[in-house]
């Protein structure tokens, strides 16, 4: 395996075990961006200590249109858009449209990324992969037309994805230029704070101190998880040879990793056929994705 892949395999394993803890803090009476906010400056410190120099600052300014893109667009408009857009509609709509990140993603990537395009088996594992998601997350909800809320919380969430996966392909193109780990300390800690301050304007200031213990577990597993998973992901993008498609294509791991711990952590969820059928045909276009022509290739000698 590539080390750029292996990289992006980390991160997303690391990604896929965040919602359970995420629920678990939330469920000490506080509220998600200030809950946000307050996890990625929290990252962002830690981040500081570890990977604090001389001339930081000046590396800062120096490169101040790839921080500035990480973190007003990556963190701040990013995140802010996926808790409203959360806020806005259903788990299960939610669920199908944050399910699309690595293929919005993997389209960006052909279009905006110099390196970086589709052939025939991507495009077919595309189409797979979005079955496989459709199965997995399921096409639940009331049945009802969606009000202007509704309307309003999916173009946020697909705008999310958008921003996201802008910053993703600009951290991509500038391979080199700064280390990884102080990259995402960077972005942890400003765009922890844009959101921390928006979080407050929004939904008022919430105490953090004399929580439970749960409280405090909770939001360690985030920190731990952050700091590693976007330094791997970072890692991940700034290898040289791996394409920003390639990387995205990983993320396909949330849901299904996400499906399992779900079965093992929360009660009341257990396997069904359409999510485990989901799962098959993810790695089937995970498969085809990446090793399709090879395996071509192989058949067409068999079959001459």
């Amino acid at each position: 395996m590539k080390k750029g892949i292996l990289y992006a395999v980390l991160a997303s394993v690391l990604w896929a075990i965040v919602n359970p803890f995420i629920k678990q803090g939330l469920s000490y009476d506080f509220t998600p961006m200030n809950f946000a906010g307050l996890r990625f400056i929290v990252v962002g410190i830690l981040l500081f200590a570890y990977t604090a120099h001389r001339g930081m600052w000046a590396e800062i300014v120096r490169h101040r249109r790839l921080f500035g893109n990480l973190i007003l667009i990556n963190m701040f408009l990013g995140y802010t858009g996926f808790y409203f857009g959360v806020d806005f509609v259903s788990g299960a709509i939610s669920s199908i449209v944050m399910g699309l990140t690595p293929l919005i993603n993997v389209l960006l990537a052909h279009l905006l990324a110099s390196d970086d395009r589709l052939n025939r088996y991507k495009v077919m594992s595309l189409a797979v992969s979005l079955a496989g998601l459709l199965l997995i997350v399921g096409t639940g909800g009331d049945g009802r037309p969606l009000d202007w809320r509704g309307i309003g919380g999916i173009v946020l969430l697909l705008a999310s994805i958008v921003f996201q996966g802008y910053s993703a392909i600009s951290v991509s193109e500038d391979k080199g230029k700064v280390d990884p780990v102080f990259l995402n300390a960077v972005q942890m800690f400003f765009g922890g704070l844009l959101i921390y301050g928006v979080g407050v304007g929004a939904e008022g200031f919430q105490p953090f101190w004399a929580k439970p213990a749960g409280f405090y577990l909770s939001l360690g597993v985030l920190v731990f998880i952050s700091v590693f998973a976007f330094s791997f992901w970072f890692m991940a993008l700034r290898t040289a040879g791996t394409k920003v498609s390639d990387i995205n294509m990983c993320r396909l791991i949330n849901p299904v990793l996400g499906a399992v711990l779900s079965w093992i952590m929360l009660p009341g969820e257990y396997p069904r056929f359409s999510t485990v059928a989901g799962m098959a045909v993810i790695v089937g276009s995970l498969l085809i994705y990446f090793k399709g022509e090879q395996f071509v290739q192989r058949l067409r000698p068999m079959r001459g």
